[in-house]
């Protein structure tokens, strides 16, 4: 049996979240509906937190769920921690999900 350290919830979402502690320059083995992929950590990611899957741009909605749950306010590379420093959610604002 193959350890997944992430796991993708929906094929559209960009981010995976976390089922450990990850350490920056790790390959990370994300476990999807398809099947397996892999990304390198670009910085440590900690437990249950979300790790892009591809390089995001500022302004670039967030999936996770199959659900828009917040929007980019920086950069964020492949394999980069999405997490309140660089999300500005939809759900505290109460804006309506997709």
């Amino acid at each position: 049996m193959t350890t997944r350290d992430a796991i993708l919830l929906e094929p559209a979402d960009n981010v995976a979240t976390s089922l450990r502690r990850i350490e920056p320059g790790e390959t990370v083995s994300i476990a999807t509906q398809s099947g397996e992929r892999h990304v390198v950590a670009a910085e440590g990611i900690p437990i249950f937190h979300k790790i892009s899957v591809a390089p995001l741009r500022k302004g670039s909605e967030i999936l996770k769920y199959g659900d828009v749950i917040g929007v980019l306010t920086a950069d964020v590379d492949k394999g980069g921690l999405v997490h309140v420093h660089n999300l500005r959610s939809l759900r505290a604002q109460g804006e309506p999900r997709r």
